[in-house]
């Protein structure tokens, strides 16, 4: 009589499915649910049940877009490092920047298909050219980075074990590996394509002269560093968080602390343009319609306390003692409390930006006395319900990412 053994069913997942991650994904779940709903009732019913308005036609949504474009950044900056320059001590961690760089991306365009209020229309800017309109070129240069993107990170997926029983996978990989060859150039073209629509969407601010907050050439510089500086870092902190939760050390010291050298010097020169930014604005430009305009900010809204807070300390100051000082950066909880704590700092940057610019419209057309009534704006409940299903989203990419997939150059299975 023949004794069957039985095979233990084994889920490809990396790390363990215990109460923990039980409960982490209910709460990923109840994030994902309350988006969707939210999000089925803005279709539903349109963007009248939200509180944006025509004097504040961009909110909460818009301010997740660009938080989610200058927090992917690690993407392109490690890519160059890697690629370009040739440091290969950072291979360790330039897939896992790559698939946080690419929730990024895909973050910002989920949160644009609620924004437009038209989502049937989303692919619009590829079939009616306005060479004028600078949305239209960031639009084609994010979408050609995500192209990028995905053909840079394809042979990490094709490596996956979950994939080691589909039929074909040998020659899969054969060509994702072919395709590998061209990190290089990718990495040239991504870096060149990045670094074009960062400084465009500061540019979408600063061409705008009936905006005072908006209109000076140093915003598509500050979009620029403010990203390259930020981006690495959260890639970093979300190294150190995974260190922390598998036990396992994927990522060297050395190069961990590299990157927050990296990222300090970027918020280093970040705070600089933003000083003088400030001083330029507030002290010597002596238009009298920045004048108004801050005196407006500070008396209808904490813009003063976010700024000084939110801007210069959460984002520019504790990031950058806590990455450059040898006494501090040896501490990864020091250096995850850097990183978090910069993330804070370009998403309160953003939303100063955004929706501060839109309270203030002192004139409709420079030069004639008409003007608009100061805006007024704080995000509905459907506003927030997606919001936090878009950070479900990418909270449940990032746990797939590091369940499903070898983001650590862990070997595949033969």
């Amino acid at each position: 009589m023949t004794t069957l053994t039985k095979t233990p069913f084994r889920l490809p997942f990396n790390i363990h499915i215990g109460p923990a991650m039980i409960a982490w994904l209910g709460f990923v779940g109840l994030c994902l649910l309350i988006g969707l709903t939210a999000a089925i009732q803005v279709f539903w019913q349109g963007l009248v049940i939200t509180n944006m308005s025509d004097l504040v036609p961009w909110g909460l949504w818009i301010t997740i877009d660009l938080s989610s474009i200058a927090l992917g950044a690690g993407a392109f900056t490690l890519s160059a490092i890697v690629y370009i320059f040739g440091l290969k001590n950072f291979q360790s961690i330039v897939r896992l920047a790559v698939w946080v760089g690419f929730i990024g991306y895909t973050s910002a365009l989920l949160t644009l298909v609620m924004d437009i209020g038209r989502p049937d229309r989303f692919w619009h800017p590829w079939a009616y050219w306005n060479i004028h309109s600078v949305l239209w070129e960031i639009t084609w240069c994010i979408t050609i980075y995500l192209v990028i993107m995905v053909l840079e990170f394809a042979p990490v997926v094709a490596d996956a074990k979950l994939f080691d029983n589909v039929r074909w996978i040998k020659y899969i990989r054969q060509a994702a590996h072919l395709l590998h060859k061209l990190a290089p150039a990718l990495a040239v073209l991504g870096l060149c394509i990045s670094l074009l629509h960062q400084s465009s969407l500061g540019a979408c601010y600063g061409i705008v002269k009936s905006r005072p907050i908006w209109f000076k050439p140093s915003m598509p510089i500050m979009f620029i560093l403010s990203a390259v500086a930020a981006g690495p870092a959260l890639t970093m902190g979300v190294a150190i968080v995974l260190e922390w939760l598998t036990g396992k050390s994927h990522v060297p010291r050395e190069v961990l602390r590299t990157i927050a050298r990296f990222s300090g010097l970027g918020f280093l020169a970040y705070g600089y343009i933003k000083f003088w930014d400030v001083m330029a604005i507030s002290y010597y430009s002596g238009m009298q319609s920045v004048s108004e305009s801050l005196a407006t900010l500070n008396q209808q809204t904490p813009y003063n306390v976010s700024f000084w807070v939110g801007e210069v300390l959460l984002g520019i100051i504790i990031p950058a003692v806590f990455f450059l000082t040898p006494r501090f950066n040896r501490s990864t909880v020091l250096l995850a409390a850097g990183a978090f704590s910069g993330m804070v700092g370009i998403v309160i940057q953003r939303w100063n930006v955004t929706v501060s610019g839109l309270f203030v419209p002192v004139n409709y057309s420079p030069g004639t006395l008409y003007q608009l009534p100061a805006g007024s704006y704080w995000p509905a409940l459907s506003e927030w319900g997606v919001a936090l299903g878009i950070i479900g989203y990418a909270l449940l990419m990032l746990t797939l990412g590091v369940s499903l997939l070898p983001l650590f150059g862990e070997q595949k299975s033969h």
